[in-house]
């Protein structure tokens, strides 16, 4: 089990919860918002664990008691993760943990829910937890868990203490990546660079060998010089599942991103400091103005596909938007 000293990165959020936990004053509700992979549901466990803790030493769990060993195995009578059934956290979800928190903790001071993924509620759901936000039980901690707390009912953000996890600095990725791997090893460095402060990310990436960077790669090649019909046929593969587009449209961007800084400022801030030589071919294909424009709409097409739309319109509004419009492709595709 992870305890809250181990926690990478987030020192002031970890402190404040430490406080909590040694005072006493715990609140009813919380709220950890932050990109994905930067450490919030793992704090929220480790909260949990804290407070189960037979004997906490100094607002922090110990580790080895029977209360953390249970929560370190899933199996705590007093801690539940509730997740999305499906693509929506739904009203039966909430419901159930209403009915067995309203006497509050089972077995000792404290029993906590945490919602992992809390803005995917069903609007029935939401409004069931509402209602047990108004009317908190004493002992019952709920901790909501979330990379976009605006998709939420702001009366719900104002019922818990907000806490932002910010994204962690490369040599804290590069820690937990070292971490998790017993020793440093072959491209962490530049998943680490990659990821935008996320170690869940950089796991991600170091686990598939990099190939979703490659992957990007051949999709911006291709976009280059795509005619309509090659657009929608990039749009339409099947292999582009909603889960899997987001990271690639992040990558994506990673690649226009450092075509941008090569125009503005040269080789010194790339985040794929590998590939300058196709860096410096995109960089030559596309105008800086053009470039910034790009990633707006990639953000944008990102934004929509979080808001639920429809995987493939998505894409072939933005691949369209795309295709064919590198004036330097010709380039482009000698150095790829």
């Amino acid at each position: 089990m992870n305890l809250l000293k181990d926690i990478i990165g987030h020192d002031d959020i970890i402190s404040m919860l430490k406080g909590s936990l040694s005072s006493g004053r715990v609140a009813h509700a919380y709220l950890f918002s932050g990109p994905g992979g930067v450490g919030k549901l793992t704090t929220a466990l480790a909260f949990a664990g804290a407070l189960m803790c037979g004997s906490p030493p100094g607002g922090e769990g110990c580790g080895q008691c029977d209360g953390c060993r249970r929560v370190a195995g899933g199996i705590h009578p007093d801690v539940e993760l509730i997740r999305p059934e499906g693509a929506t956290m739904k009203i039966g979800q909430l419901r159930k943990m209403a009915a067995g928190t309203q006497y509050g903790p089972a077995t000792g001071m404290w029993t906590v829910r945490i919602l992992d993924g809390a803005d995917l509620m069903t609007q029935e759901a939401a409004n069931s937890l509402l209602k047990t936000l108004e009317e908190p039980v004493t002992g019952v901690v709920i901790i909501l868990v979330t990379a976009r707390p605006q998709a939420m009912l702001p009366t719900i953000v104002s019922r818990c203490q907000h806490m932002y996890f910010q994204p962690l600095l490369k040599s804290q990725v590069l820690k937990g990546m070292i971490r998790v791997a017993g020793e440093a090893g072959e491209n962490m460095d530049l998943a680490a660079s990659l990821a935008g402060g996320s170690l869940g990310k950089a796991l991600e990436l170091l686990a598939g060998g990099l190939s979703l960077r490659e992957r990007a790669y051949g999709i911006v090649r291709s976009l280059a010089g795509a005619s309509v019909e090659g657009a929608l046929a990039l749009a339409g593969d099947p292999a582009l599942k909603k889960e899997a587009v987001v990271p690639l449209l992040e990558m994506m961007i990673i690649w226009f991103r450092d075509a941008l800084m090569y125009n503005e400022t040269g080789v010194r801030h790339l985040l794929n400091s590998d590939r300058e030589e196709a860096i410096g071919s995109l960089a030559g294909c596309y105008g800086t103005g053009r470039l910034a424009e790009i990633i707006i709409d990639i953000e944008k097409a990102k934004g929509s596909l979080s808001a639920s739309a429809n995987v493939q319109l998505a894409l072939e509004a933005l691949f369209l938007g795309l295709a064919g419009k590198a004036p330097g492709f010709a380039r482009l595709e000698e150095v790829f």
